[in-house]
């Protein structure tokens, strides 16, 4: 059974992981929670938090300082300086729970832009959420997986969206506001529908999932490859 914690116990949760982590590392720059638990804390499973360190200690000595919370914690070691890479989509979008945000900004910059291959991998990892999803009996586990198979669209077409305009830039609505028409419109349905609507509200068609899960997956397909050919087009010179 997956452990429900209230809101005030979500915010004790946080703070004592913090303050454990502070503790066992005086070198600590910043703490950063990322991942399920910054947006469905209800429902998460586990909690992701991301150290930076002037001076990191050995991973295990993190993990000892936090192994008897009420949620399993998974924790991903930065030095200061160090670029996080491919999980720096991930931090940027998460919430630094303490330290010098400019530790964290050092991690997150010079992101790769992500490729279309990319956006389709997460396009077709999306159906795997979907089948987990679908196999549980575990109503809490069905939902959640449900909720993040609709979200994996969303983000394989964010994903297509920033290789399209060549840029590390995340937020959703700032990709909306780049795109050209009439791309930029069907990019707001998506975010309104499979981001907000149906992963943030939980408001998916119930009663048939996978038949909206297949028309969604199609639309997202379709944009993804609409954008990669008006990228790969020959600009005319005016």
């Amino acid at each position: 059974m997956t452990t429900k914690l209230a809101p005030t116990q979500t915010e004790g949760l946080l703070s004592d992981i913090v303050e454990r982590l502070r503790q066992v590392d005086p070198n600590l720059c910043a703490i950063v929670l990322f991942g399920s638990f910054v947006w469905t804390p209800e429902l998460a499973r586990d909690v992701d938090v991301a150290v930076i360190s002037t001076a990191p200690l050995p991973l295990d000595a993190y993990e000892d300082a936090v192994n008897d919370l009420p949620l399993p914690v998974d924790i991903v070691v930065l030095r200061r300086g160090e670029k996080a890479g491919r999980l720096a989509l991930a931090l940027r979008v998460g919430v630094c729970l303490w330290g010098d945000r400019n530790a964290l900004r050092e991690a997150t910059e010079e992101m790769p832009v992500p490729t279309f291959d990319e956006a389709r991998a997460v396009l077709r990892r999306a159906r795997d959420y979907l089948q987990m999803g679908l196999r549980q009996s575990d109503p809490v586990y069905r939902h959640m997986d449900i909720r993040n198979a609709f979200n994996a669209l969303f983000d394989a077409a964010r994903l297509a969206a920033m290789c399209f305009l060549d840029t590390e830039e995340t937020r959703w609505g700032e990709l909306r506001r780049s795109l050209p028409s009439p791309l930029n419109e069907r990019f707001r349905r998506i975010i309104e529908t499979l981001h907000v609507a149906y992963f943030y509200h939980g408001q998916y068609p119930h009663e048939q999932v996978a038949d909206a899960f297949d028309r969604w997956q199609g639309e997202v397909a379709t944009f993804v490859d609409e954008l990669e050919r008006l990228k790969g087009a020959p600009q005319i010179s005016a």
